[in-house]
Order: C-alpha cells, then sequence, then structure tokens
C-alpha cells in the first residue's frame, strides 16, 4: 500500500490487508479525512495482485463512534484526494466500500456508531465481539437523517428494527446483529480480529476473478430489487432543518462532544431504544 495515510494502519500479511480506523483518541470518529482515506485504501486494494481480501476494524476500545460529531457542526469540508478509479461509485452512490470487488471483513468491537453502522452493512461478512453496540442514537435530536449510504441496511434489517433505530435512536447488540445475520459470529472480544482473519484466509482461496464476478451479480441484483428505487425516492426529499438540531450543533461547539452527548441521552429510556 503505497498511500501514506493520517487516520488509518494498514499491513499485509499472507495476501491480506489489515485495514484499521486509526483515531482511537477521539473513538475512531469517522471525520471527512478518514472517509475518503477509506476510499482511496480500498482503491488500491482492488488493484492490488498482492491483496486478495481486506479486514476492516478499528484501533483502541472500539470500532467506531460514528462521524465525527464535532467537525460536522464546525463546518469543515472534505479533503482533495484523489477519488477512487477502479471501480468507481455509480448509481445508487452508496459507499466506496459497496462496490469493492474483493472479499471485505469486518472484525467490529465495542461501540459502532451510525456511519460505521453503514459501513459494517457493506461488509461482505462481520464478526462482532460479544456485547458490543451497534447505535442510531445520533438520530434522537441532532437532526440527523438516514442518507443514501444506508440505503443496504433497508434491506438487510426487518422495518421494525429499522423503525427502533431510525425513529427513536435505538441500538442493539451483537447478540441481536446475529439474529438477523447482520453479523455472521459473536466471539469474544479477543478474538474477534482471528476470526476475521479465519474468514478472510478462506474467501481469499477463492480465485478472485471468480469472487468479484460474482459479488457484483448480488450486488447489482440487489440493487436492481429494490436500492435503486429507493435511491430515486430518497433523493427527491431533503430532511427538514430544526431548532433542536441547531441547538444539539451549538451545544457541541460551547461544551464538547461528550457533554452534549450526556445532555441529549439524559431524557431517553435505554431499556425502549434497545432493539
Amino acid at each position: 500500500m503505497a498511500y501514506e495515510y493520517e487516520t488509518l494502519a494498514t499491513s499485509v500479511k499472507d495476501n491480506i490487508l489489515d485495514l484499521a480506523l486509526n483515531r482511537p483518541r477521539v473513538r475512531n470518529a469517522i471525520s471527512h479525512q478518514m472517509q475518503a482515506e477509506i476510499d482511496v485504501a480500498l482503491d488500491q486494494a482492488e488493484t492490488d495482485p498482492e491483496v486478495r481480501a481486506v479486514i476492516l476494524r478499528g484501533e483502541g476500545l472500539m470500532f467506531t463512534a460514528g462521524h465525527d460529531l464535532g467537525e460536522q457542526t464546525g463546518g469543515k469540508s472534505f479533503p482533495d484526494l484523489t477519488f477512487p478509479h477502479a471501480h468507481p461509485t455509480i448509481s445508487p452512490r452508496l459507499p466506496r466500500a459497496w462496490y469493492f470487488r474483493k472479499p471485505l471483513i469486518g472484525a467490529i468491537h465495542g461501540f459502532v456508531g451510525a456511519y460505521g453502522l453503514a459501513l459494517a452493512g457493506c461488509c461482505d461478512f462481520n464478526i462482532a465481539a460479544t456485547g458490543t453496540r451497534f447505535s442510531c442514537e445520533i438520530f434522537r435530536l441532532s437532526g440527523s437523517a438516514p442518507d443514501i449510504g444506508w440505503l443496504p441496511l433497508y434491506l438487510q434489517l426487518p422495518m421494525r428494527v429499522i423503525e427502533k433505530l431510525w425513529l427513536l435512536g435505538g441500538w442493539m447488540d451483537a447478540e441481536q446483529a446475529l439474529q438477523f445475520q447482520f453479523v455472521q459470529r459473536v466471539v469474544p472480544g479477543g478474538e474477534v480480529v482471528e476470526e476475521a482473519r479465519r474468514w478472510a484466509e478462506q474467501a481469499a482461496l477463492i480465485p478472485s476473478t471468480g469472487f468479484a464476478y460474482s459479488k457484483d451479480q448480488i450486488r447489482r441484483s440487489v440493487e436492481l430489487l429494490g436500492l435503486n428505487s429507493l435511491h430515486a425516492a430518497l433523493s427527491r426529499d431533503r430532511p427538514p432543518s430544526s431548532g433542536e438540531a441547531e441547538a444539539f450543533g451549538a451545544l457541541v461547539q460551547e461544551k464538547g462532544l461528550k457533554a452534549a452527548l450526556l445532555e441529549r441521552d439524559a431524557k431517553f429510556d435505554p431499556a425502549v431504544a434497545r432493539v
């Protein structure tokens, strides 16, 4: 991997790329820089003959807190990085990870914020640590709403689960995610990367051209079954602005993200919010 990343840690061993979100001091919050670098890293991995599979994981205590709210509320723009070219994003313009043609295995632990959920939805298979929390609590008062990047989850999770996550700002643990086959295995925390590597090694045994062709067929079929229609429908609407959203953004800037989240969540019942 020739590119020098500011927010990712990468290494290749036995033809498997270990791709780690590497901002542990801020809970691997996905900044604009990290989001762009994930795209570039996958682009390079797709064109690198040495890489036959990729493990996507997070350094430190968790997979990712989700989007960097401090950056978003501060209005920072995306960096000027080369846009992926190996397999460009096409309609319905899902995350680059959706179009990645080699095996992509998620090794997920600790906490998964909303955009982390979207990334996991783009992986071929997910291995989760016991007790991992898959959270859409950001949708409570921040004014956020699921966008195009979350489209695959509409077909991967039951409607009532989607409503709990997005309408109430809910969450589910790894064991619940296993029931929906959103993750394929739940293992003790210390075994997540090892188990993900086992899956990556097995996937790497499949001829790359055959895997890419079959994956393309599956993904395009899923798009034809509904994702393209969803994209067309959602693109006509824009989420309304709200006073609560503006107040939350101001609170983040004034008191910091942790204090803003504590104030936001104080009135919500976690037992109700849990899927």
